[in-house]
């Protein structure tokens, strides 16, 4: 697979991690751990490549990096580790996703996808369904917390880069702009989107598309999408877009919609993706579809067929 070019008609990316390690971990002590599962690189490797053999074994093409949550100074905090240890730690992400890979053994080409989350999940607050940290947050400040966390992918040899649930322009912005600073490293962009027309901290996702699929950072663009949010939204967004020739990337949760005051999901507004939905998303330019929050191995292995089907 060209990184460059996304020449076939559609890629399956994989599910979420914390749904990928369930079977293999204590969920509950994960879930309340500050890192997330982030803090597995350390304590749990070979839960990680299980997780991953998992999706590549339901089909996946990409397989995603367990640092949505991964930080220097949450490593350092979390897991008692130096500077030095923690950047080496974000860089194992990606030989524990090439482990499982050449354990599998298969032959279709997979891909590695370096996640990198927005800061505000690092706050532990839902913050990356608002962003609203962004409008008081030293932006400097921002640009040294995501800046090695995306060189330490960059030098580990990643094939793309994910810039995950960001909520915010002026977030996206920095992230592009560090890119910039690796020219070869290509990226694909998602955000965080409240409704069927803006980003979770209030712009437009229609003009956020326009400005950065028309400008330099294309160069370096892949995909740009949306995901973390219910699939009833994507038609909507993708249909907002009037940029031509765009590749979007989504993956939508599988559960329901999450209820910000009980902090849980809402399970009785589940949705499950039809061919029909890959299809009228497919005719709108989209090309990464897999999952985020609550969908598993099970899913993405569905989600294949459908695929595979709609590629006939």
């Amino acid at each position: 697979m060209d990184s460059t070019i996304l020449n076939k008609k559609m890629y399956l990316l994989d599910g979420s991690f914390i749904s990928g390690i369930t079977p293999y971990v204590d969920i509950d002590s994960v879930m309340k751990h500050p890192l997330w599962g982030s803090n597995l690189l350390l304590n749990n490797e070979d839960a990680v490549i299980c997780g991953h053999k998992d999706y590549i074994r339901a089909g996946a093409d990409f397989l995603t990096t367990i640092t949505y949550q991964a930080s220097i100074g949450g490593f350092q905090k979390y897991l008692n580790l130096d500077y030095d240890q923690s950047f080496e730690l974000i860089k194992k992400s990606v030989m524990i996703c090439r482990r499982a890979i050449t354990e599998e053994n298969i032959e279709r080409n997979i891909q590695i996808m370096g996640s990198i989350g927005p800061y505000g999940a690092s706050l532990r607050d839902c913050s990356e369904y608002n962003g609203n940290y962004i409008d008081t947050m030293n932006l400097k400040e921002l640009y040294n917390w995501h800046k090695p966390r995306i060189q330490a992918l960059v030098e580990a040899g990643v094939d793309i880069m994910l810039f995950e649930t960001i909520p915010s322009v002026i977030e996206a912005t920095i992230l592009l702009n560090i890119l910039t600073e690796f020219p070869n490293q290509k990226a694909c962009l998602s955000f965080s989107c409240k409704d069927g027309n803006h980003l979770s901290h209030g712009e437009k996702f229609s003009s956020v598309v326009e400005l950065f699929w028309s400008n330099d950072y294309r160069k370096q663009l892949i995909a740009i999408g949306m995901n973390c949010l219910h699939p009833k939204f994507i038609t909507p967004l993708l249909m907002s877009v009037k940029t031509k020739n765009v590749n979007f990337i989504a993956y939508p949760n599988g559960g329901g919609i999450w209820d910000v005051a009980q902090n849980c999901y809402d399970n009785t507004q589940i949705y499950k993706v039809s061919i029909d939905d890959l299809k009228i998303w497919n005719k709108k330019g989209l090309k990464i579809f897999g999952g985020c929050c609550k969908t598993d191995a099970n899913e993405i292995a569905r989600m294949r067929s459908l695929m595979d089907d709609l590629l006939l």
